[in-house]
């Protein structure tokens, strides 16, 4: 009788082990989905506003048209950095275009600051002020989405959760946004002019 408790009992803790094991991974595996799904959609709310910044384009390089080399060459990579992104076809690629349509707008707002006449007009300020807050705006969304991922890849490699992402197929993650290399260093203010 002593060997049938003691063999229930090693049942019993076995059994306990893997209702404990199976558990931990369904809690793991479901907080990986979640996680998984707050990524896509910080990076939804980041196509929403990077959209509008795509929208707003047209309408500011029609009001630029007639402009000088210069501007034209400026306009052209507006242009085709657009028609990048809207080509993109994946998370990594889109990225990687919108940080090239980043590069390509910096030299448009300093457009503004050589003709007078175009800052002048009430449109062009309008779409610039608008372009402005949109880009505050797609700035915002990608330190959320960045930090969305930041907490899943976090979540992914600790212990034991790597062991169940690692089984569920859920992998780290490196789809961030990153700065753009042309802004690291500070512009050149003279006053002495």
């Amino acid at each position: 009788m002593k060997a049938l408790w003691i063999v229930l009992g090693v049942v019993g803790l076995i059994v306990l082990m893997l209702l404990f094991v199976g558990g931990s991974y369904v809690s793991a595996k479901n907080t990986l989905v979640q996680k998984n799904e707050d990524i896509d959609r910080a990076y939804s709310q980041v196509n929403i506003v990077q959209q509008r910044r795509l929208d707003l384009i047209p309408n500011l390089v029609a009001t630029v048209k007639g402009a000088t080399a210069e501007e034209v060459t400026v306009l052209t990579n507006i242009a085709n950095a657009r028609a990048g992104v809207l080509g993109s076809t994946d998370r990594a690629s889109s990225i990687q275009a919108n940080t090239k349509l980043d590069v390509a707008l910096g030299p448009f707002f300093r457009l503004q600051e050589q003709y007078p006449n175009l800052k002048g007009s009430e449109q062009f300020s309008r779409l610039s002020d608008e372009l402005a807050g949109t880009e505050n705006r797609i700035a915002v969304e990608r330190s959320r989405y960045n930090k969305t991922l930041e907490d899943y890849n976090v979540y992914v490699r600790q212990f034991p959760n790597s062991i169940w992402a690692n089984i569920a197929g859920f992998h780290y993650r490196d789809e961030y946004f990153k700065g753009n290399p042309e802004n690291s260093t500070a512009p050149k203010v003279d006053f002495g002019k």
